[in-house]
């Protein structure tokens, strides 16, 4: 798991454990010894996930989950309670106040902690896939959006086409070709992205991944397109240098 983790509580030993558990996760962890430090921690750090000890002195778990939910950056902070009071009343009142899981303290001995390694390893789960139904509403309503200005787009670009003094010229009609074909290529993404069974990435800059939409069928009209753009920039070129009184070859 790639996640920074903040764990808070006042009992050093605990803190130095639950670090080492998770580093064996691949988490980076952070540790603060009460509320106020917390606090003090998550001015410069944005983790992915807050591990809660309820009793604390000075500022306790209930405070400081108060605190967090009223600033906007760490509003949606999910915050998991670490605690030895592991009562039915106290989790339906964890639960209630925000927290996403309620955990006892008997998670942190070698014979339970692996509940602990489970629990973060489905939260972690069940929030990517919270993200990608995001990222999925998002393509659907972006398909749309954009399929109805491609429509037309298109439409005009074949109304030109069918008007003599645009056809009769050769730039005009490669360049009514060109936008054809771009509008059919985007028509392809556009299904594709509607059609995904399977989400494979494949890299793009600095370590980021991008889903990967490659059709074999453009490959034949990117030369195509390559060549006719060649063509095209050297003559908008010529055009240039004669205007500027500059040789054309």
């Amino acid at each position: 798991m790639d996640k920074t983790i903040v764990a808070v509580d006042d009992d050093p030993a605990i803190l130095l454990y639950v670090e080492e558990v998770l580093q064996q996760e691949g988490c980076r962890v952070l540790t603060a010894s009460g509320g106020e430090a917390a606090l003090a921690l998550l001015e410069t750090e944005s983790p992915d996930l807050l591990l809660l000890d309820v009793q604390m002195p000075g500022m306790g778990g209930y405070e400081l989950l108060k605190t967090l939910r009223e600033e906007a950056r760490t509003a949606k902070l999910p915050v998991i309670f670490l605690t030895v009071k592991d009562t039915t009343e106290d989790e339906k009142r964890g639960l209630r106040e925000g927290v996403i899981n309620y955990l006892s303290k008997d998670v942190l001995t070698p014979e339970r902690v692996d509940i602990l390694r489970y629990r973060l390893r489905n939260f972690f789960a069940w929030q990517e896939n919270e993200q990608l139904r995001g990222v999925l509403a998002t393509i659907v309503s972006a398909n749309h959006e954009i399929n109805n200005p491609l429509m037309v787009i298109q439409g005009n670009a074949d109304l030109l086409g069918l008007k003599e003094a645009v056809t009769s010229q050769a730039d005009s009609r490669r360049s009514l070709e060109r936008i054809r074909t771009a509008c059919k290529r985007v028509k392809r993404v556009l299904d594709r992205i509607s059609n995904l069974a399977t989400f494979e990435g494949k890299a793009y800059l600095n370590g980021v991944e991008m889903l990967d939409l490659d059709d074999p069928a453009d490959d034949s009209e990117d030369g195509e397109e390559d060549s006719a753009g060649s063509a095209s920039s050297a003559c908008r070129g010529g055009l240039s240098a004669a205007a500027a009184g500059g040789p054309m070859g």
